[in-house]
């Protein structure tokens, strides 16, 4: 009997929570809905909406589909009216970094799609090329916060063991390279001391 009264006021609250012609204010409702509350507060309550929650069919009536879901987040976000609110939610750190976190994957194929676009490439270079840009970019390299990111993330490429063989493959090959030319130099340097000797 507890069960079932448990669950006539489950919809009771679900009903009486929705956007009624009479007001919210009036004692009567305000004594219901926190009886409702309460009652579902109890043990009793508690263990009745676990039971709900495993019905395979009352599950099904309260789960989102994919595109119930996607529709419901896109309908919230152009809504002009939740501009203001969706601004301040953002402001929270906690949410911004959430939101980074379930983005991320989509935001970097955004970026690798949008990389191999000419279009986006021109405009990326016109920017890099813009002398505000440049000036902005030169004094921020030249700031302490800047320098100190820098080493963090270069220390940090350093301990990646691929990054640190690359690098070290760049290295050799520099040096290599760096031999070629001085050798090249000095041959060049003897091939013409030996021939002013034989000119004399």
């Amino acid at each position: 009997m507890k069960k079932w009264l448990v669950a006539i006021c489950l919809t009771f609250l679900i009903v009486s929570c929705t956007p009624q012609e009479r007001p919210q204010s009036s004692p009567d409702y305000q004594e219901t809905k926190q009886m409702v509350i309460d009652i579902l507060k109890t043990e009793d309550g508690k263990k009745t909406i676990q039971d709900m929650m495993k019905d395979p069919e009352f599950k099904e009536k309260i789960m989102m589909t994919d595109t119930d879901m996607a529709q419901a987040v896109n309908k919230a976000i152009s809504d002009p009216k939740n501009e203001k609110n969706l601004q301040k939610m953002f402001q929270d750190p906690k949410v911004a970094a959430n939101f980074a976190k379930a983005t991320q994957k989509q935001h970097e194929e955004m970026i690798k799609q949008l990389m191999k676009d000419p279009e986006y490439q021109k405009m990326l270079t016109d920017v890099m090329k813009n002398p505000d840009f440049e000036k902005q970019m030169t004094d921020l390299m030249k700031t302490e916060p800047y320098r100190k990111q820098l080493m963090v993330i270069m220390t940090e490429a350093l301990d990646n063991p691929v990054f640190k063989e690359k690098y070290m493959q760049l290295m050799i090959k520099a040096n290599e390279e760096a031999l070629k030319k001085e050798d090249q130099g000095g041959q060049g340097g003897d091939s013409g001391q030996s021939g002013g000797g034989s000119g004399s």
